[in-house]
């Protein structure tokens, strides 16, 4: 699928099934991706929440990246590294997990260890 299909494609899913995908297509390629730069990853402020962003794809995080955060690089995450280290940090930091987000914002928060659960586990709540 070309990177353009793939972005219409993901715009036309519900921010459930773009969750659900997002759930799928990690456990097939261990790996997710998020954004950084020189600086570090990129966290969003939600009211009260700070979320680090992340995709099942490259080419999603780079597509959301060019709308206001040109500056940040899409990043490689394996599945191992993200379940052992990245989401227990998270969430002893006290970050939640804004997963596979449209191009408008719109994405499915989740804090680390539910997120770790359901990729472990092979169930979506």
């Amino acid at each position: 699928m070309s990177t353009q299909a793939l972005i219409e494609a993901n715009d036309r899913l519900t921010t459930k099934q773009r969750y659900q995908s997002f759930i799928e297509q990690t456990r097939k390629s261990q790996q997710v991706w998020t954004l950084s730069d020189e600086q570090g990853c990129l966290i969003i402020e939600t009211g009260d929440e700070k979320v680090l962003l992340l995709w099942s794809e490259q080419a999603l995080a780079e597509h959301w990246a060019s709308k206001d955060h040109s500056n940040f690089k899409a990043l490689a995450i394996s599945l191992s590294d993200l379940t052992d280290k990245w989401l227990p940090g998270m969430a002893n930091d006290g970050f939640d997990l804004a997963v596979a987000p449209s191009f408008a914002g719109e994405g499915t928060i989740v804090s680390p260890l539910d997120l770790a659960d359901e990729l472990s586990s092979g169930k979506i709540k």
